[in-house]
């Protein structure tokens, strides 16, 4: 190289540099802006006091010493470009740490200091999640429907699956209002992917050799079919030991959904034979995915199933309980019983149902008063 060459060389090196500094400070409000102050803990909560007359800065300020942001550069920037500087309402706030500034921005722009709280029961299908979200969040449920089916959503989760179904869970969550449904969502499946984790936890393989998402998807089926807690252990095992012999599951679950019902619909016999992958009485095997969203004690069930239990069959006695057996011969006489129980529980309801009616009560609950499985 000749001492020319050597000059110029070492005269670009400043200009070099100084390309760096500028786009390191182009890039840190971008950071400050986009990623979450706790994306290790979303779902962690800071609680922040606004006062009347605090400045922006101020705020900005105790934001950052809440751990709420991570800078108070971007965050000032943006209040700023949104107008945003003499209109924040004082109260106090809880904020997940999964938010954005911007996020952060709309809520002490709307006075968001109040918490909404949604309950998800277990058992939902990806759809009734909707709804109930989309009401608490006011958006539309097909948006949020639409978003749980969303590939890029699902990657960025690493779920593999066409959509969340089985992947939300069923829990108590508190939002701030104005929550974007994706942070919620996203809330939702790290909830799941963390019960299977510690579900999983110790094992040296899982039943069958099953992977995560075949686990979620007979704890869904279990979750369909169970009732009561310490039945789904003996559940869990009836489906392993009905795989394990290489007969079809047959259960009643999965052609509810592929109906597009609610998993625990009643079926005609007639229904039975739709056709579709979930069909579990026309295919082997476990359905393509999860049938509803299951809860930990069915997730636990798979992974914990009744160890002794030979059973292969069980029909609903009515009662939210269930009857097992080993044969169909066996089977057959227990569905001859469920029936004659369910007659009774339905008799028994309707004369309490009457007596209600007659003292100007309303009527007892329906509770579970349910078809027997058709005969496997």
């Amino acid at each position: 190289m000749t001492a020319a060459a050597a000059r110029r060389r070492g005269a670009f090196r400043p200009l070099r540099w100084a390309w760096l500094l500028l786009l390191v400070a182009l890039l840190a409000p971008a950071y400050e802006l986009l990623l979450p102050a706790g994306l290790m803990h979303p779902d962690e909560r800071r609680t922040v006091i606004i006062e009347r007359g605090q400045s922006l800065h101020q705020i900005a300020q105790e934001l950052q010493r809440a751990g709420v942001i991570r800078g108070t550069f971007g965050f000032l920037a943006l209040a700023r470009v949104m107008h945003l500087d003499r209109t924040v309402k004082a109260g106090q706030y809880s904020f997940p740490l999964g938010m954005t500034v911007p996020e952060i921005l709309r809520a002490l722009d709307r006075g968001m200091f109040g918490l909404d709280l949604l309950t998800l029961p277990e058992g939902l299908t990806v759809r009734e999640v909707a709804e109930r979200l989309g009401e608490r969040l006011g958006v539309s449920a097909a948006s949020i429907d639409s978003l749980a089916h969303d590939p890029a959503l699902l990657d960025s989760l690493g779920v593999d699956a066409p959509s969340l179904e089985g992947y939300l869970a069923p829990d108590s969550y508190e939002w701030l209002p104005g929550t974007a449904p994706e942070v919620a969502l996203r809330t939702m499946v790290r909830r799941t992917l963390d019960r299977v984790q510690k579900a999983t936890a110790g094992c040296d393989s899982l039943p069958l050799g099953f992977t995560p998402h075949e686990v979620l998807t007979l704890a869904s089926i279990v979750e369909s079919e169970a009732q009561v807690n310490d039945e789904r252990p003996r559940i869990a095992r009836a489906y392993l030991n009905r795989l394990v012999k290489g007969m079809k599951l047959q259960a009643d679950p999965t052609v509810g959904y592929a109906l597009g019902r609610n998993p625990r619909s009643k079926l005609t016999l007639r229904e039975l034979r739709t056709e579709s992958p979930f069909n579990t009485y026309l295919h082997e095997g476990l359905p393509p995915g999860p049938i509803c969203n299951p809860g930990l004690a069915s997730i636990l069930a798979v992974m914990n199933a009744t160890p002794d239990e030979r059973a292969l069959y069980f029909v609903a006695r009515g009662d939210g309980r269930h009857m097992f057996a080993t044969t169909y011969e066996q089977h057959l006489s227990n569905i001859t019983a469920a029936r004659a129980l369910q007659a009774a529980y339905a008799a028994r309801k309707a004369a309490q149902d009457s007596a209600a009616a007659s003292a100007g009560e309303l009527p007892a609950p329906a509770g579970a008063i349910a078809e027997p499985e058709s005969a496997r």
